[in-house]
């Protein structure tokens, strides 16, 4: 089973790297992968080696970024406590926002940045017309990308697919 584990989880660790989060995020993230159940924080410390504080961080984490979810299981005969087991966000729908905000925020602070850009060039400077060509090119790009961010949004992925499909070449 660890062999089939660890290159999932190993691909979790290098997305995690690219991303800026912690090694911790795709080990979790890794863990949950090939689980048929979801697991407690006690299962996933176990698991992973990690403490309980260190999981439940990284899971919150992973939990507000969308990618994992929180199951909250009554425990006892008396059903007075509660336990949160975590599992891997898998319904596609409730992660396409997600992932059309991220590329979307990027987009914008681009854009935002180019802006700023523009406004510190100054027109007798030697470079001003080639940093002024420049910066027309890369807003032309990321405006196309933003517009595309924006088309998507107004799509589920289902209905992206199918249209895409259907004009296939």
């Amino acid at each position: 089973m660890l062999e089939l584990k660890k290159p999932i989880i190993d691909a979790c660790i290098r997305f995690a790297k690219r991303k800026g989060w912690s090694d911790a995020m795709g080990i979790l993230r890794g863990t949950l992968f090939l689980e048929d159940d979801p697991l407690s924080l006690d299962e996933l410390a176990k698991k992973t080696g990690y403490s309980k504080t260190t999981v439940r961080s990284n899971m919150v984490v992973l939990e507000n970024l969308g990618m994992a979810r929180r199951v909250v299981d009554p425990v006892g005969k008396q059903h007075r406590y509660k336990q949160h087991r975590y599992a891997l966000e898998t319904d596609v729908e409730a992660i396409w926002p997600l992932i059309l905000s991220a590329e979307r925020d990027e987009t914008r602070f681009i854009l935002q940045a180019i802006n700023l850009a523009e406004k510190k060039l100054e027109a007798h400077s030697p470079d001003a017309e080639n940093m002024s060509a420049i910066i027309a090119r890369q807003r032309q790009f990321y405006e196309e990308m933003d517009q595309t961010f924006d088309l998507l949004g107004q799509y589920t992925l289902k209905e992206i697919i199918e249209i895409l499909e259907k004009n296939k070449k």
